[in-house]
């Protein structure tokens, strides 16, 4: 079986403990270069997971005619320019989250992908975690609008460039796209509206932006998804929990590793992983696949617009403090 051979654009902490640990486990890929503006990153990223070299130099990696995917885990600031130059340089691309900090860079990104006929996936792994997979299942069985809430609470400094709107572009932007993905995997009709109210609840003085918010995405069926983002969180707490309600029958997801079901039986049932997974494993997995066999690959450039134009519409609620409408023709790539 032909190989798929990676180079990674950033190397830092979060792509080695997910993305290359994947990547070095899956038989459909093989780790060929480590890129990254520290040279000593990319070098013991590259002597860890055995890439053939390690370079600085962003236009070697991208000339490299070996290589087959980019996986992108640099700066918020950087995704649309690397993109496109990826997409430009006939490369498959995995990148994470967000797509870009504008739609203008969104729209830039979908031009350059679909133009150079190559696949492209955004970071959105959440919506492919195997306990929402199985939520998803059974809520097939029970055709009612849903009520949910996902809780994403954490302590980010403030000074962390994550609220910095020109490299990180806040919360909502950077992390909330995650979860307005997740909602909308979990409800099978398009967002309509989007509604969101928030401040800075880290000390003001040192942050540059709003922080948290809880924002509301209304979709066309009558379902409703709604989302807690806090900076000022608990370290000790668990990050996440998801729960699903729709017509007697509730599921609640602590931090995606232990599922509660209730309705679906007589009594309650338990699922618990071994370990929290978020997904990370099954995407790269199915982009490869995408990729050996010619297919759609997960999260793909639709997906990634409409999670990036709900956080858009958050940002616009939360300057106005009213309601924005919102339709499918609107995020169209």
């Amino acid at each position: 079986m032909k190989q798929i051979k990676v180079g990674f654009i950033g190397s830092g902490g979060f792509t080695r403990k997910f993305h290359m640990v994947n990547a070095k486990e899956n038989t459909k890929l093989t780790i060929h270069a480590m890129m990254d503006v520290l040279e000593e990153t990319a070098k013991s990223a590259a002597e860890e997971f055995g890439a053939a070299y390690h370079t600085t130099d962003l236009d070697r990696l991208l000339s490299d005619g070996d290589i087959d995917l980019v996986i992108i885990a640099t700066p918020h600031n950087t995704h649309a320019e690397l993109c496109m130059k990826a997409a430009n340089a006939g490369k498959h691309i995995l990148c994470e989250k967000p797509m870009a900090l504008t739609w203008y860079d969104c729209r830039s990104i979908a031009e350059a992908v679909k133009k150079n006929n190559v696949k492209y996936t955004i970071g959105y792994n959440r919506g492919m975690a195997p306990l929402i997979l199985e939520a998803r299942k059974r809520l097939d069985s029970v055709p009612a609008k849903r009520m949910i809430y996902h809780r994403i609470q954490a302590y980010f400094s403030p000074g962390h460039w994550t609220h910095d709107p020109e490299i990180g572009g806040g919360r909502i932007v950077s992390e909330g796209c995650h979860i307005f993905d997740l909602l909308s995997e979990l409800v099978p009709a398009p967002p309509v509206c989007v509604y969101a109210s928030g401040s800075r609840f880290l000390p003001p003085e040192m942050s540059k932006m709003l922080d948290s918010a809880i924002v509301t995405i209304t979709y066309a069926d009558g379902s409703v998804g709604t989302t807690l983002i806090a900076s000022a969180g608990c370290k000790t707490f668990p990050k996440e929990a998801t729960e699903i309600y729709a017509d007697q029958h509730a599921i609640s997801i602590s931090n995606f590793v232990e599922m509660e079901c209730h309705g679906f039986a007589e009594e309650k049932e338990v699922m618990t992983l071994p370990a929290v997974d978020k997904g990370h494993k099954l995407e790269l997995d199915l982009l490869a696949e995408a990729i050996l066999e010619d297919k759609d690959p997960p999260n793909n450039l639709q997906k990634a617009a409409r999670a990036a134009y709900i956080s858009y519409c958050a940002m616009e609620s939360l300057d106005s403090g009213k309601a924005v409408p919102l339709k499918e023709s609107d995020y169209a790539v």
